[in-house]
């Protein structure tokens, strides 16, 4: 009797971690796609208004005698903070059209493919990176490694559009593999396609082994380079979030002083270069672009949230005291009652945890 009732328990138990785990792969996989679309409905009407903004300052110089042209700083328009709109970027060979996002934090690549800080913004002169998730959160570079050399990717920013080739790689492709510690991949000295576009993301699907890269050549002239403001950065306060209010900070900017050190990062034996050697590059545009701040790894955003394992925890913890409390409440009084009355806060509790519990994982 006492060995059925330890089996009964324990089935009971297998059965709930199960329905968890199940809905937890419901929610990685389209729960966090539908949280996406939300924010990129309300990033892309922020970035069509902020177009009109800079429009519309940049023609009213014109119609005053005391002020000229020159005196529109782009630069306060251009470098955003941390999860607000910068960019619209079109892959048609990939159908995506998504706005990108400045910074490649947890929070950041939630909202859409984010942008490097650190690098020069897309159709600046230089290598400017973006990152994205292949399997979550709408998954953005989801199909990257369908791009085949040539195929266009477009993006505008508030200095314009622009349009970038993807380049062959090794065996006529158009990405390679590398591995996480390969992040020459960000430098600014390319003696080839100096001003090009990295797009970076995980490789395989579902982990953080690896990192799947596409570069892209700019067709035309770069744009001219505005580095970072040192002043908080401009914001329109929009408010089109999941999340209330705008937690987001300002983008630093880089560091001149610091280089960074690439003979310490750690190669693979199959890491083919970052692109293959080809003549038919850009030429390099004399616009000063400062040196990188140094960088230690590819982003949160790609690798996963290490300082939200301990709020992770502790919210599974109260899922689970949850659980056993309202059994126990269930068997000591009325058990539909109370499983009706502990419903609620169960499923709260429940989608809180898994919204920290995905943030350290990587995607």
């Amino acid at each position: 009797m006492l060995i059925s009732r330890i089996f009964r328990r324990i089935g009971q138990a297998m059965i709930v971690l199960g329905s968890l785990t199940l809905l937890f792969v419901l929610y990685q996989l389209w729960g966090t796609g539908f949280l996406t679309e939300r924010y990129q409905e309300g990033l892309e009407d922020d970035f069509e208004d902020l177009v009109e903004l800079v429009e519309e300052v940049a023609v009213a110089p014109e119609q005053s005698e005391t002020e000229s042209e020159s005196d529109l700083d782009l630069a306060e328009f251009l470098w955003r903070s941390e999860g607000e709109a910068i960019a619209q970027l079109n892959i048609p060979a990939l159908n995506l059209s998504k706005t990108v996002v400045a910074g490649v934090g947890v929070e950041a690549l939630r909202k859409g493919p984010g942008h490097y800080s650190h690098t020069p913004l897309p159709g600046m002169p230089g290598n400017s990176a973006l990152a994205g998730h292949r399997t979550t959160w709408g998954a953005p570079f989801g199909d990257i490694n369908k791009l085949e050399p040539g195929d266009e990717i477009l993006i505008q920013t508030v200095q314009g559009s622009f349009t970038y080739r993807v380049v062959e790689q090794m065996g006529g492709r158009g990405h390679f593999i590398i591995s996480p510690n390969r992040l020459d991949v960000l430098d600014q000295d390319f003696d080839t396609y100096p001003n090009r576009m990295t797009l970076i993301s995980c490789h395989p699907k579902l982990t953080a082994r690896q990192r799947i890269i596409v570069v892209a050549e700019l067709v035309g002239d770069p744009a001219d380079y505005y580095p970072p403001p040192k002043q908080p950065t401009f914001s329109l306060n929009l408010s089109f979030g999941i999340e209330g209010g705008d937690t987001s900070t300002p983008i630093e900017p880089a560091d001149s002083s610091s280089e960074q050190s690439t003979s310490e990062q750690i190669t693979t034996q199959d890491d083919p270069p970052p692109v293959e050697t080809n003549t038919n590059s850009a030429e390099t545009t004399e616009d000063p672009i400062p040196e990188p701040a140094e960088v230690t790894s590819f982003g949160e955003g790609l690798e996963g949230d290490k300082d939200a394992i301990a709020t992770t925890i502790a919210w599974g913890i109260a899922v689970f005291m949850l659980l056993i409390t309202t059994f126990f409440v269930g068997n000591r009084w009325r058990k539909w009652p109370s499983y009706l009355i502990g419903f609620f806060p169960f499923i709260v509790a429940v989608a809180i945890w898994f919204f920290h519990l995905e943030k350290t994982l990587p995607s």
